[in-house]
């Protein structure tokens, strides 16, 4: 079985693989998993928060119930991976310029490290990933912050109705062209008219043709840097944020606008 595809192969496209020491003692609600499981601290938040994730993620690929699922359904556990966009991301999230409270969902959250600075700012944050273990994770961590959010299995290649949201978070999910779609998807339901879109990016070659496919279904794109920074092209190789919106629509802000003073 092979491990995650790396698009193209460089540091910020590599997911974080050095193992760290498994706790000797089980997580109330969370279930046993290859490798176990870890507390590591991350100062992504504004200030040092220590976070329960895997262990060691590349466990979970000599896993037989791993690789049989992977065998049937292509399943991949990227979830279990911390990627470098989402140290980035997390950190932009935290300084976000939407008024606290706004509703957000975390599309794909894995452990949730953007979603969880939406929940310290004070976000009405659901987190959401086709895997339930995910989803759990990042509802614990929430929890033992002090802090609430909302879970949700969802898997965004089936069609879904829900109340809509006025900002959507996503994580190194344009990586493949299988996604443009469904994601896209996702957005014409699950968007509120004058809400906003972040996908972060680590520079992948998938990248510009999910862009180009942005218009024609109706909506606008800027693309920052990791300083909110605006980039004139798509970059390859580095991390990139993608901010959306509908193109018949103003946001509800407008981030280069706001961080510019203008």
């Amino acid at each position: 079985m092979t491990g995650p595809r790396e698009l193209p192969a460089t540091d910020v496209c590599r997911e974080l693989r050095d193992a760290v020491p498994a706790l000797d003692t089980s997580i109330d609600f969370l279930p046993e998993i290859p490798g176990g499981w870890s507390e590591r601290p991350f100062d992504v938040f504004g200030d040092s928060k220590t976070v329960y994730l895997p262990a060691d993620p590349d466990a979970f690929l000599d896993d037989p119930t791993v690789t049989d699922r992977h065998e049937t359904t292509g399943y991949m556990p990227y979830w279990a991976y911390v990627w470098p966009a989402s140290l980035h991301l997390a950190r932009q999230v935290a300084s976000a310029p939407w008024p606290r409270g706004t509703r957000v969902l975390e599309l794909g959250c894995g452990v949730g490290l953007a979603g969880l600075a939406a929940v310290l700012r004070g976000d009405d944050v659901v987190f959401s990933d086709y895997d339930p273990v995910a989803v759990d994770l990042c509802l614990l961590n929430a929890r033992r912050w002090g802090r609430s959010a909302t879970g949700w299995v969802f898997d965004w290649r089936s069609p879904v109705d829900s109340p809509r949201f006025d900002l959507i978070l996503g994580c190194e999910v344009i990586y493949e062209l299988a996604n443009h779609d469904p994601l896209l998807n996702v957005l014409d339901r699950l968007l509120s008219d004058t809400g906003l879109a972040w996908f972060a990016d680590a520079g992948r070659i998938r990248a510009p043709a999910f862009i180009e496919r942005l218009a024609p279904r109706g909506y606008n794109v800027r693309l920052l840097d990791e300083l909110g920074q605006t980039l004139t092209e798509p970059r390859h190789g580095k991390y990139q944020l993608l901010e959306i919106r509908r193109s018949s629509q103003s946001s509800i802000v407008s981030t280069v606008d706001s961080q510019s003073g203008s």
